[in-house]
C-alpha cells in the first residue's frame, strides 16, 4: 500500500512526539534506529510551547481564498470523519472519510480545478503527485495552476504543503499533503523553525489538534513545525509541533494555486 500515513508511520510519529530520554551525561538519546532519517530537536532543555496563533491573514489568490471557503464548509458541516484509503464524502450529513491526498484532491477540485486537471487520468491521487506539481511550478509566476513558494515566510492561508517520504523511512507511503490555514509563526527557542496551523487528513493528531486522540483520525486542523535551512526552505517536519521529540528530514514544499 502506498498511501499517506500507514499504521507503522502513525506509531513512529507517536514515538517521535515524546521527548527523547536523556543519558546520564545529559545528552538526549535517539529512541529510533540510527539509520532512520529523524533528528533530535535543535533545542537545549525542555521543548517549547507553540507560539500564539498568527493574526488573521488574507489568502494570496482568489483560488486560495476558495480553498479556505471549502475548508470552512467542511468544518461547519462535519459530523463524522475517519482516516481511510477510499473516499466517502456526504456533505449533507457531514461525513468525510478519506486520507490526505484524497482530501487535497477533493478540495482543489472544487476550489482550483485547473491545479488537479493533470490527475484526472490517474488511478487515484497520491501525496507524491502534489509534490511533483509544486516542484515543477515556477517561483515567479503561476503555470498550470501552480506557483512554488520559495520562502516559508511568504506562505499564506489556502496554500498547499507537501513532502515526500524520505528514503530510509520505515514506511511505503508516498508522503503527505494538506493546506495552510494560518500564517507561519517563528518558534522562539528553535532556530529557523516555524509553526503553521494546517488542515489535513491523518491517522494521528498534530499539536493543538481538533481531532480527538485516540480516535479514527480523518479531517482536522492542528499545528506542524517546520525547520528551515536559513533561506526559508523547509528541510524537516515535526509532526507534533513544538512538542515533537524528533524531526523527519525531507524537503518541505509549499505551493500556491491560482485557478
Amino acid at each position: 500500500m502506498r498511501r499517506c500515513l500507514l499504521p507503522v508511520l502513525a506509531a513512529i510519529l507517536a514515538l517521535a512526539a515524546a521527548a527523547p530520554p536523556a543519558r546520564a551525561d545529559g545528552e538526549r538519546r535517539r529512541p529510533w534506529p540510527e539509520d532512520w532519517p529523524i533528528e533530535l530537536p535543535p533545542v537545549e532543555g525542555p521543548l517549547p510551547p507553540a507560539p500564539p496563533p498568527a493574526p488573521p491573514t488574507d489568502p494570496a489568490t482568489g483560488a486560495a481564498n476558495r480553498v479556505m471557503d471549502v475548508i470552512r464548509g467542511i468544518r461547519e458541516t462535519l459530523q463524522r470523519t475517519r482516516y481511510q484509503h477510499h473516499r466517502v464524502v456526504r456533505e449533507r450529513d457531514g461525513t468525510y472519510y478519506w486520507d490526505c491526498s484524497l482530501m487535497a484532491y477533493w478540495v482543489l477540485e472544487r476550489a482550483a480545478p485547473r491545479s488537479v486537471r493533470h490527475l484526472a487520468t490517474t488511478q487515484r491521487p497520491l501525496a507524491e503527485h502534489f509534490v511533483r506539481a509544486i516542484e515543477r511550478a515556477p517561483e515567479d509566476r503561476s503555470l498550470r495552476g501552480w506557483q512554488r513558494i520559495a520562502h516559508i515566510e511568504d506562505v499564506r492561508p489556502g496554500d498547499v504543503f507537501a513532502w515526500r517520504r524520505p528514503r530510509g523511512f520505515p514506511s511505503r507511503n508516498t508522503g503527505h499533503v494538506g493546506f495552510v490555514v494560518g500564517a507561519p509563526r517563528p518558534v522562539p527557542g528553535i532556530p529557523n523553525a516555524y509553526a503553521i496551523r494546517v488542515a489535513d487528513a491523518t491517522r494521528s493528531a498534530h499539536q493543538n489538534d481538533t481531532r480527538p486522540w485516540p480516535g479514527d483520525g480523518g479531517f482536522g486542523i492542528g499545528t506542524l513545525v517546520f525547520l528551515t535551512d536559513g533561506r526559508g526552505r523547509g528541510t524537516h517536519y515535526g509532526w507534533a509541533g513544538t512538542y515533537s521529540g524528533g524531526y523527519v528530514v525531507t524537503p518541505i514544499l509549499f505551493g500556491r494555486v491560482s485557478r
